[in-house]
């Protein structure tokens, strides 16, 4: 007992030497260091906290530059995942600057060879290209003044290790969301989104006065298709179908898969005349891809369309789509007809 208390009593001491050995100089340093560190840990814990609370890109490369501003000024905070093809772009700016700010940063993200790096931009900003990892993502955060992006690069340097986990969370989530909103064979919208995108498309047209048009589409003959040729060959038709008349809609349209054979196309701010031109020239594409089983006609598409009217609800609209679709089934196929 007595050698224990008398090794006690030397560890003491020791403890104590070494106290009384720091002098007031470096007592001063470890204290700053330490008020250095907490505020480190302090912001790091900010940044975890605001990321913790998104779940998209979009949201998170916000949060992000919400976070830098609390820091440093900056203009523009983009993300980009090459390997992936996603990207987004959180901007302060409005007006002329904000369509300047948004082309550059979409020029610096695409020259991007993965090697971190800054440079000026114009005579009055800077930029500064940070590398995630692998060359693959990126971060991009544009300045207005060199003082500023020091501070950037000062920041970001401490939390760079820190961002991965967050955007790839982020990525993963969209990816899920994606693939809960998409066919998986087509790659076109399902019918939830379609749905969704018809209740506000119909809100858009009472609210502004616009026409709005329904194409109910069935495929001529498919199942034919996938009698004698087989159900692969037939998924790759499908996927056919799709590709063509993806690219033949415009960017206003919305197009869906919504069952096996059958699509349906929204096209807002389209009159009747209008409409039927489109899906006359959804009928020829498809004719043109030449697919056919033996012993069967010509695989084709067959186009029912009706316009919305004020008051009309979902099932009355798409009534009278399906019953211009069974018209052109029974007038000979392969044609577009306009329901009442």
């Amino acid at each position: 007992m007595g050698i224990m208390i008398n090794q006690e009593n030397r560890l003491k001491c020791q403890e104590f030497n070494s106290l009384l050995a720091v002098t007031p100089t470096n007592l001063i340093q470890e204290l700053i260091r330490y008020r250095q560190n907490n505020e480190r840990l302090g912001r790091l814990h900010d940044l975890h906290r605001r990321l913790s609370e998104k779940l998209d890109l979009a949201s998170m490369v916000d949060a992000i530059s919400v976070w830098l501003s609390d820091q440093c000024a900056h203009e523009v905070v983009a993300y980009r995942h090459g390997g992936r093809c996603r990207s987004t772009i959180s901007c302060s700016c409005h007006g002329p600057e904000r369509r300047f700010f948004l082309e550059e940063s979409q020029r610096l993200l695409q020259e991007a060879k993965g090697l971190s790096h800054h440079g000026p931009l114009g005579e009055e900003f800077v930029y500064h290209h940070f590398d995630l990892g692998g060359g693959e993502e990126s971060l991009l955060i544009l300045c207005r003044q060199q003082e500023s992006q020091q501070k950037v690069c000062h920041a970001l340097q401490e939390v760079l290790g820190e961002l991965r986990g967050p955007l790839d969370r982020a990525l993963a989530y969209e990816d899920l969301y994606d693939q809960a909103r998409r066919d998986s064979l087509t790659g076109l919208a399902n019918r939830r989104v379609f749905e969704e995108t018809a209740s506000r498309e119909m809100a858009n047209a009472f609210r502004y006065h616009f026409p709005l048009t329904l194409a109910v589409l069935d495929l001529d003959h498919f199942k034919a298709v996938n009698d004698y040729l087989g159900h692969a060959t037939g998924d790759s038709v499908l996927q056919q179908v799709a590709q063509v008349m993806r690219e033949a809609v415009r960017d206003s349209d919305h197009l869906a898969r919504v069952g096996g054979d059958e699509f349906v196309l929204l096209m807002p701010n389209t009159r009747e005349e209008d409409a039927v031109l489109l899906c006359q020239r959804l009928c020829s594409l498809v004719a043109n891809l030449h697919i056919q089983a033996p012993g069967a006609p010509p695989l084709g598409v067959s186009i029912g369309l009706s316009r919305w009217h004020e008051g009309d609800g979902m099932v009355d609209w798409l009534e009278r789509a399906d019953a211009a679709l069974y018209r052109a089934k029974s007038q000979g196929r392969r044609q577009a007809v306009i329901g009442s």
